[in-house]
């Protein structure tokens, strides 16, 4: 599907949605940019994310889960300030409500790699249950599952990346300009942004990524 095509069809799908947008997004140069993850990196961070959720939980069990992940060689892949999480005993309020986010992230690098075959408009919150589904079960070998990651083909990724991207700064106008308020939860939006736009750039740092609009 040639890059303008793509394009045109997002804006269809925003029309029917209700949700306005502007003509300046370039998928074109985003394309030139775009630097796409392994589908191993992509699988070892779902995991990573997936268990620092866990213990924002089990705060009891954070020992033990560092140790799982030394066992399974994710550490070395856990980001600095990942690390300061896992480490404290005691996380703010704050911090495990950010944390909790952090699902809304996982979800969009679960269809990336092909483990969810469509990824719903960001309305309704997702549920722990149904990501602990496309995983391997608790403390359990991951190397099959990251092994077996398979990465969807650029132009679909550049596909999704074009809608969140237009979604959020959809979202943005609308706080900016007082307008009506749209039918997508705006912290859903944002954590997909943070992914993709993760996904799409193999050199940056998961905690330096940012969400311009």
């Amino acid at each position: 599907m040639s890059t303008l095509k793509s394009k045109t069809q997002t804006e269809i799908l925003l029309v029917s949605l209700g949700i306005p947008f502007h003509d300046r997004v370039s998928l074109i140069e985003k394309e030139q940019k775009s630097e796409i993850r392994s589908a191993q990196d992509i699988a070892q961070r779902i995991l990573i994310l997936t268990y620092l959720i866990y213990i924002s939980n089990v705060e009891e069990d954070r020992l033990e889960i560092i140790e799982f992940l030394k066992k399974e060689n994710l550490w070395d892949s856990v980001t600095g300030n990942e690390r300061k999480l896992f480490l404290k005993k005691k996380l703010t309020r704050k911090e495990r409500i950010n944390i909790s986010w952090r699902s809304e992230g996982i979800w969009v690098l679960l269809f990336t790699i092909n483990k969810i075959e469509k990824l719903e408009l960001p309305q309704q919150e997702i549920e722990m249950d149904a990501i602990f589904n496309q995983i391997p079960d608790f403390m359990t070998k991951t190397e099959a599952f990251v092994k077996s990651a398979v990465i969807r083909s650029p132009a679909e990724i550049l596909d999704l990346w074009d809608l969140i991207y237009r979604i959020h700064w959809a979202v943005r106008n609308v706080k900016l300009n007082n307008l009506a308020p749209l039918d997508v939860d705006s912290s859903i939006v944002i954590e997909r942004h943070y992914a993709i736009n993760w996904v799409t750039n193999s050199s940056l740092n998961w905690d330096d990524v940012i969400t311009d609009t």
